[in-house]
Formats: C-alpha cells, sequence, structure tokens
C-alpha cells in the first residue's frame, strides 16, 4: 500500500500545535478521512491538503505535486479566474466559472470532497453579482451561505477559535465589508477584529496571508475613522504601514497612507496630514494608479483644505 508522506507532515505539525483531527478537519473533511490521510492510507485531494495546510500555517506550495490531470486542469483554470477578479474583468470571470462549474460536474462522485472548490466559486459568483449592482443584504446572505459551506455553524460574527483557510479568511473579511455597506457597522467592526487578531494569532507572515492581513487592518481604519475613533484609526493605519515596508508589500500601502493621513487631519495635525497625503498621491503615481491619486488629492483639499 502507498505510503504518502505528507500525511505524517501533516500529523507532525497538527500534534505541535496542539489541534485535535476533529479541530483540523472541521468543514473540510471528516476526522477519518484525515486520519487515513495521517497515516498514508489515503492521498490527499489537492483541495484538501492544501486547506489543511494553510489552517496549519504552513504555506509553502508543495501543493501541485499532488495533483492529478484533472486536478491541474481546474487549479490552473481557478488561478485565470482569481486573475481575473482581481483585474475586475467579470466577462472573463463568469466564463471561466461556467467551465469550472462543467469541470466539477465531471469530477463529482468519484470519491473525494469537492467542497472547497464549489465555495470558491460560488464565493467568485457572488462577486460577479455584486459587480452587477446586488443589493447588500442580498450580498450579505449569498456570503453567509458561502462561508457556511465550510463552517456550518458560524452565527455571523464571531469565528468561535476555529483554523481557517485563505479562502474563508477572504470571504469573511468581504462578510464584514457588506456588513459595512449595508450600515451594520457593530458587526462589520468585531468580525474583522476578530479576523486581525486571529492572523496575529495563528498564522506565518506567508506571502498570500499578508495581504488578506493588509486589506483587513486598510478597512477596519477607514471605518474607524468614519466612526470618529481617530486615534484608534491612527494606530491601525502605523500598524499596516510598518508591516507594509517591512515585508516589502506594495498592494494596500497608499490607501494605508490616505487613511493616515485623514487621521492626523482630523486629530488637528494639518501639517504632518499634508505630508503623508502627499506620500499617498506619489505611491498611487508610481503604481500606475492615477485615477486614485487624483481621488485622494481631491478628498484632501474639499473635506481639510489640503492642496496636494
Amino acid at each position: 500500500m502507498a505510503d504518502y508522506a505528507i500525511g505524517s507532515l501533516i500529523r507532525n505539525a497538527r500534534e505541535r500545535q496542539k489541534y485535535s483531527q476533529e479541530e483540523l478537519s472541521y468543514g473540510i473533511c471528516t476526522a477519518s478521512t484525515l486520519s487515513r490521510i495521517e497515516n498514508g492510507l489515503q492521498a490527499p485531494g489537492k483541495k484538501i491538503l492544501e486547506a489543511l495546510m494553510q489552517r496549519l500555517g504552513i504555506v509553502d506550495r508543495i501543493y501541485n505535486s499532488y495533483l492529478t490531470p484533472e486536478e491541474m486542469e481546474r487549479y490552473e483554470a481557478e488561478e485565470q479566474l482569481t486573475r481575473c477578479l482581481a483585474k475586475k474583468d467579470y466577462k472573463q470571470a463568469q466564463q471561466l466559472v461556467e467551465t469550472l462549474e462543467a469541470q466539477l460536474s465531471q469530477a463529482s462522485g468519484k470519491g473525494y470532497s469537492l467542497k472547497m472548490e464549489q465555495q470558491y466559486i460560488c464565493f467568485a459568483k457572488i462577486l460577479i453579482s455584486k459587480n452587477k449592482g446586488e443589493s447588500a443584504g442580498c450580498i450579505l446572505e449569498q456570503l453567509l451561505g458561502a462561508i457556511r459551506m465550510t463552517l456550518p455553524d458560524f452565527d455571523g460574527v464571531h469565528i468561535r477559535a476555529r483554523l481557517l483557510t485563505f479562502h474563508e479568511i477572504t470571504i469573511l473579511n468581504n462578510i464584514g465589508c457588506a456588513y459595512h455597506a449595508a450600515g451594520d457597522v457593530w458587526s462589520a467592526l468585531r468580525l474583522l477584529f476578530d479576523l486581525k487578531e486571529y492572523i496575529e494569532e495563528h498564522t506565518a507572515n506567508g506571502q498570500e496571508l499578508s495581504v488578506k492581513y493588509l486589506m483587513i487592518l486598510q478597512n477596519l481604519s477607514s471605518w474607524l475613522g468614519q466612526e470618529g475613533h481617530h486615534r484608534e484609526a491612527l494606530k491601525l493605519c502605523q500598524k499596516g504601514i510598518d508591516f507594509c515596508i517591512e515585508y516589502g508589500k506594495m498592494h494596500t500601502f497608499p490607501m494605508l497612507l490616505c487613511n493616515k493621513a485623514c487621521a492626523l487631519a482630523e486629530l488637528g495635525h494639518n501639517d504632518v496630514s499634508k505630508e503623508i497625503f502627499y506620500q499617498s498621491v506619489a505611491v498611487f503615481q508610481a503604481t500606475g494608479q492615477r485615477e486614485c491619486a487624483g481621488q485622494v488629492r481631491k478628498y484632501a483639499e474639499d473635506r481639510y483644505g489640503i492642496k496636494v
């Protein structure tokens, strides 16, 4: 019988972090399936392997060694879909969703879980619906349905010490944004503060995970500023800015600078605020985001009388 050495890696990491099989496998696969994987009696599918490793904080890209040709085809389509969503190319994203749904239909009934892949397709379809103007309330309900595919007892706000995959963190962050868009600021803040604490306490500084952490800090600092909690917003901005500088992350850097400048202006530090607004505009321009640079300039002048 084949000895799948990856099972030993999972078991050793799980035991080292003192997680039970039930905690690690929750919503991904059964504890008995995880036991077979750990004991070399079953090869994990790509998505199950990826989800288990992410929950353990192991972010090295070792997954592709375990892909079947069919999984590789779906993996490549999913990667392309992720890029389309990031570029907001929703027409192409819709076509890729249909392709992935057809591939999953062919794969169903072959004895392994497709839950994580189904969850990702569901999430992609929600983003496409959001782009078409679906109401915040409808988007929120759809997102709650998506996260409950793997976290069935999620109450809408509290993570309850569950282990999370990258996709689950992304969906939860979007649920927070949907709460905020629907006017439920308390739920939005509570959920994202839970996510912030989870990432700080449970996971390593992986390339993909750090981007999610910075998005959470950006959202929290923006929402706190809107609620008048400018000192708290300023602390989160600085935490995010320091993280960007230390780990060379630029995606959220200019927006965090903008949020910091707003907090400083609200606290009456206009001279320092002007300097930070200037930095935000400069980074937006340097990264080719001229429209965003113009929006920051206009906001600084219209709200604070600061010309950048």
